[in-house]
């Protein structure tokens, strides 16, 4: 199974006067999830959509496996994305929603039926999407992220209206998909949720870096030091306030 990385390079994003992402540089590792991080208006999702072609960059450079998204000869079977988790047709049924999609990226018609069955959609297969929760559209949303089962994934809130058991499941699944060597990249403001399951962390404030790198070398780098013995290492969400200078988490 091939792993590949996302490489940002002094991404900048402009509209008009307005600076979106400033001159931002990371990367993402495969085998990992890596939570992206910032207050509302930071970037997230601007250099998300960035690096799958949605919206163009002023200057700089996004990156999956060494090649910029439009590149990539079979797009969908390198990288897939959910951003939002109302793009449906209301009087599509799931199923359909979903052979639709297969269809465009030329995926096989069985996968649609194994995803409905691994989102635990099967049951909801035949209603319309108009009538999905909040929960459920972001289960087929990431139904429609996998029909090509990308290597990579870059998830924009992927836990909105999940109740306790959809997080959990959420977790769960997230981590045997980076275990399987895929390359996941999550923004969330849900930071004890985030904290059980990122192993990197990405976090940016006005569309500039803060800091970035694996969660427990960034929390050991802030964690004080009194007379010479450690204190307890901050949270992650004591970690993000600290840097961001927030007074909650927004």
């Amino acid at each position: 199974m091939a792993t590949l990385s996302i490489e940002v390079r002094d991404l900048t994003k402009k509209y008009g006067e307005l600076t979106a992402v400033d001159n931002l540089s990371f990367t993402v590792r495969p085998g990992a999830v890596t939570a992206f991080l910032g207050p509302n208006g930071a970037g997230k999702t601007t250099t998300m959509r960035m690096m799958v072609g949605h919206v163009a960059p002023t200057s700089g450079s996004v990156t999956i496996g060494g090649q910029p998204y439009r590149d990539l000869p079979h797009p969908t079977t390198v990288a897939g994305a959910v951003f939002d988790a109302a793009s449906f047709h209301p009087h599509h049924s799931a199923r359909d929603h979903l052979r639709i999609y297969a269809a465009m990226g030329g995926h096989p018609p069985n996968r649609v039926d194994d995803l409905l069955d691994l989102l635990g959609l099967t049951h909801a297969a035949g209603r319309r999407t108009g009538t999905f929760s909040t929960g459920m559209r972001q289960r087929l949303n990431l139904a429609t992220a996998l029909l090509g089962d990308p290597r990579v994934l870059l998830l924009d809130e992927p836990g909105n209206g999940l109740d306790p058991e959809g997080t959990a499941w959420l977790r769960s699944f997230l981590r045997t998909l980076a275990d399987e060597g895929r390359t996941i990249l999550v923004s969330s403001h849900v930071l004890s949720e985030v904290q059980q399951i990122a192993d990197d962390v990405v976090i940016i404030r006005q569309g500039r870096l803060l800091a970035a790198g694996p969660l427990h070398d960034l929390a050991a780098a802030h964690t004080p030091r009194t007379h010479g013995l450690t204190a307890h290492q901050p949270s992650l969400e004591e970690l993000f306030l600290a840097l961001t200078g927030e007074r909650t988490n927004t």
